[in-house]
């Protein structure tokens, strides 16, 4: 029996579920595959970006909080890999990894002390969109570019009857040391997209599923009613996978609406309690579909609902939908800039802010949590561009507001003109959305940029009274001081959205 080993190098300290492996996982199984799991979720490292979060005052603290399951030593994740590959003794390694996750994939496998490699097999989109440089390491033997569910299901059925696997649509294939590089398919048309069934067997775990929200724990189930996005954002890498399937097909794909409400019938017969969509954008669903959607959830499931939406797309009718379903809505949208300039020129984005003023002042009409997200650190910009952002924020007043540091990942448009421009050199690793910045020549340094981060919150939420205090917290910071101003920011957000900043 062929032995698959799927491996998630998790750069998070939380359980994390990896959706790519709950679809590929049942693909190996069902064609007669023995299959085993590796994962790095729960190994003491670095703070992660939502610690961080709460510590500037971004995320809601959480009363009452679950103790979180006891994290093992770094050190112990190399061996305990090396243990599971000598014990297992996989036919087939097969990863699913973004950009800070293929970093510690390498970590991994370069520990392990091999009696016989595996074949190793890299997806995700660190490997659709660094493909060469993925594919020359020497203990990968293919990858897979773009979406992997045809690619490794044909790639299962002829590794297991020992035929050629050099001729995959999606997939580089490196043998006797030549590399085969073979065309992108079509994309998994809309019908047959979600026939590929999950399988959550290795999340046995309340820990995957245990998340705060509103200051509570929830069990959360993370549901998919589309996939792709109409847009073309040069920070976002879904530009580049629409390049990438440029003439293959409906880029933005729905679910049948029958299917979706199954699946959330499933998810709340399974005890969960909190539904979040994965969707760009989830009001890019027809208005027609919508209202039997909202219909049918507030009679059947009743549950607080998380949803990402462009502020573009939020008009009164649909808002007044979501409304009516009656429970707790919290909807996050991009503004990611005040600057119109670095909107435009460097975002590629055109929003406009009567579009984002109009709709906050929406969802806070019907009573919507709104959360607006933004980022520090784009390539050129200012000090005086990044308080146009907060200007902006105060003047929509969202319940909650993130602001992430930019980072050039792989396969992103801005990279090339980071590269162009001698803001990177293209060989620097990959960081959190609260790591320092690795933009280089710019009018704020890497240190000004995380200095203005951590403060961010309290800029957006507290009176302009209190700005000379942030700023001395911003440039010579006094934990004792930032966590009083933090502590006074959430006292004030209690009375959201009817509280003056001004």
């Amino acid at each position: 029996m062929l032995k698959v080993l799927f491996l998630f190098p998790n750069s998070s300290n939380e359980g994390v579920v990896s959706n790519a492996i709950t679809i590929l996982a049942p693909i190996a199984k069902r064609l007669g595959c023995e299959v085993e799991y590796f994962e790095t979720s729960f190994y003491h490292k670095k703070p992660t970006a939502a610690e961080d979060r709460t510590f500037s005052g971004e995320f809601k603290p959480v009363k009452d909080q679950i103790p979180k399951k006891e994290m093992k030593p770094y050190e112990s994740m190399f061996k305990e890999f090396n243990y599971k590959i000598k014990e297992f003794e996989p036919d087939i390694l097969a990863v699913s990894a973004n950009s800070l996750e293929y970093d510690l994939f390498l970590q991994l496998i370069q520990n392990v002390e091999f009696d016989n490699k595996p074949f190793t097999f890299v997806g995700g989109v660190h490997a659709t969109f660094s493909p060469q440089q993925v594919i020359e390491n020497k203990y990968v033997d293919a990858i897979c570019i773009g979406e992997g569910e045809e690619a490794f299901e044909e790639f299962i059925e002829k590794y297991k009857e020992n035929c050629a696997v050099t001729d995959i649509k999606n997939i580089w294939v490196k043998e006797n040391g030549k590399i085969f590089k073979n065309p992108i398919r079509d994309l998994i048309s809309e019908d047959r997209l979600w026939e590929y069934e999950t399988d959550y067997e290795f999340y046995n775990s309340e820990d995957y599923f245990l998340k705060p929200f509103e200051g509570k724990m929830y069990k959360k189930a993370i549901i998919e009613l589309s996939r792709g996005c109409p847009y073309n954002c040069n920070y976002c890498v879904n530009t580049a996978l629409k390049n990438l399937y440029k003439d293959k097909g409906k880029f933005v794909r729905f679910k049948e609406i029958d299917k979706l409400k199954q699946d959330i019938l499933n998810k709340k017969e399974q005890g969960f309690n909190l539904i979040q969509f994965l969707d760009e954008n989830f009001l890019n669903i027809s208005e027609e579909k919508l209202e039997d959607f909202c219909g049918w959830y507030k009679e059947h499931i009743n549950l607080p609902i998380i949803i990402q939406a462009r502020p573009e797309s939020v008009c009164e009718s649909k808002i007044r939908l979501l409304s009516s379903m009656g429970v707790h809505i919290e909807m996050s949208c991009g503004v990611e800039t005040g600057s119109k300039r670095i909107l435009n020129e460097i975002c590629n984005r055109f929003t406009t802010h009567e579009q984002t003023i109009n709709a906050f002042k929406l969802m806070h009409r019907y009573k919507i949590y709104s959360r607006a997200y933004v980022m520090i650190g784009f390539p050129t910009e200012t000090r005086e561009e990044v308080f146009e952002t907060i200007n902006l924020v105060r003047k929509i007043n969202p319940y909650l507001s993130i602001m992430s540091i930019f980072f050039p990942f792989v396969g992103v448009p801005l990279r090339e003109y980071c590269i162009k421009n001698g803001f990177i050199t293209g060989n620097e690793m990959a960081r959190t959305f609260t790591e320092q910045s690795i933009l280089r020549n710019q009018k704020m340094t890497p240190m000004e940029i995380s200095n203005f981060r951590r403060v961010y919150s309290l800029y957006v939420n507290l009176p302009r009274k209190y700005f000379a205090e942030i700023e001395e917290c911003e440039k010579n910071f006094d934990e004792i001081k930032f966590k009083k101003l933090v502590d006074l920011s959430w006292k004030l957000r209690s009375n959201w959205p009817n509280y003056e900043l001004d």
